[in-house]
């Protein structure tokens, strides 16, 4: 199973009702680790949007969770 559908240790990824509420949270994400990985606002099939947390190397890591 691909890991961007695992949650790890019991954490849920976070799910935000507007692109812009996404955004400013990739943004805040960028500010504390942007130098270790990238940020990129995902839209969920379901409604609202999420934020990916990207290696370097643009490879998926995890969701950013609550």
């Amino acid at each position: 199973m691909s890991r961007a559908f695992v949650s790890e240790g019991g954490s849920v990824p976070q799910v935000y009702a507007t692109a812009e509420s996404a955004e400013s949270a990739a943004n805040i994400q960028r500010a504390m680790d942007g130098r270790q990985y990238d940020y990129e606002v995902r839209p969920r099939e379901r409604g609202g949007f999420m934020v990916a947390r990207l290696r370097k190397d643009g490879e998926f890591d995890s969701w950013v969770e609550e």
